[in-house]
Order: structure tokens, then sequence, then C-alpha cells
């Protein structure tokens, strides 16, 4: 059974190295011990609880049956909590046989600052039937990935709508945010 992961699943040791990048650092920015403790402590919980967590985001499977789709929490005690297997992840499976259409969508990112570096959103956004939709980010997907997904929608009987012609774009490897960005940049 073929499975394709889109992001990046959490591993332990990532986590575990992270963590040791936060103490050294903490170290390093408080003066390597000429600095009050507390001072220190502070700058550590930060470290541990507000900027490592946002270093790891949530990832989906799909396989030949189902799509897996693996959250976070929002709150980056529990989060890092889950980083660490010490709290259950949110786990939501949805089988294919759920899924009545799909689509590939490319969406710009309005961005209203010249350093706003966020990256546009390349969507899978699975229509579950009653009005349902669940949108899933392809993120960096290349060609073979993005083929193969939709080589397994296709083989459940999905329709898959591509309007932008994403898969040709990767195809002709194509520069997405170039292709979808060629009126240039807009001041206001």
């Amino acid at each position: 059974m073929k499975k394709i992961i889109v992001g990046t699943p959490v591993k332990l040791s990532h986590v575990l190295i992270g963590m040791i990048v936060v103490v050294l650092l903490s170290l390093f920015l408080t003066g390597l011990g000429y600095q009050a403790w507390w001072l220190f402590l502070i700058v550590l919980i930060l470290g541990v609880f507000v900027t490592l967590p946002t270093c790891f985001n949530p990832y989906w499977q799909i396989s030949s049956e189902n799509i897996t789709i693996i959250n976070y929490d929002i709150n980056d005690v529990i989060k890092l909590m889950q980083l660490l297997g010490l709290h259950k992840k949110s786990k939501q499976v949805i089988n294919l046989s759920d899924v009545k259409k799909a689509a590939v969508v490319y969406r710009k990112n309005v961005r209203l600052s010249p350093i706003d570096f966020n990256p546009d959103y390349l969507n899978l956004i699975l229509d579950l039937g009653k009005g349902t939709n669940m949108t899933l980010t392809l993120g960096n997907v290349d060609y073979q990935q993005l083929n193969s997904i939709m080589g397994l929608l296709q083989d459940k009987n999905i329709v898959v709508d591509d309007k932008q012609n994403i898969l040709q774009l990767l195809r002709e490897n194509k520069n997405l945010f170039n292709h979808f960005h060629k009126k240039g940049w807009i001041s206001l």
C-alpha cells in the first residue's frame, strides 16, 4: 500500500535537538552565566515554550484507502507536550470513499508590506458532500507527489479539478509564484 506524506512528521530526536539548541542559545544570550539566573530562566522558558513549538507544523498522509491528518494544539505548552509524546496528537481520518470531489487551488497571499515573506497557498480542497469541505495544504509539493496524489484520488473515481493547470506547470518545472505573480508588485 503506497502512502504519500505531505509535510514533515515530527521525530522526537528533532525536538530534543531543538531543545538543546534553545538551551545553548539561552546560555549564550545571557552571557554564559554572567547575567542573573532568573534572566536565563526567562529566556529559556520563552525559547522552549514559545519559539520551539512554532518550528513544527501539522502534516497529512494519503494512502489508497484514506487520508490521515495530524494536527497539533494551538496552545504552545500542550503542543510541546504533543511533540515530546506526553500528550495525544489530534488525528483525523477521512475515508476516500467519503470524498465526492477534489480541487487543486493556488491562492496568492495578499502582501501589504514589502517585508512579508509568507508563502502563497497551494491547497487540496476536498468536497465531502453536504456542504462540507476540507482544505489540506500541499506546501512545497513537487510534480511527482502531486501526480501520485491525484492518481490515488482518481483511482477511487474522485473527480480532481485543476482549473489553474498546476500539475502541468509543475511538470514543466515552472515556478508557481512567478507564474501567478506575472503582473508584478502592486503598492498600496
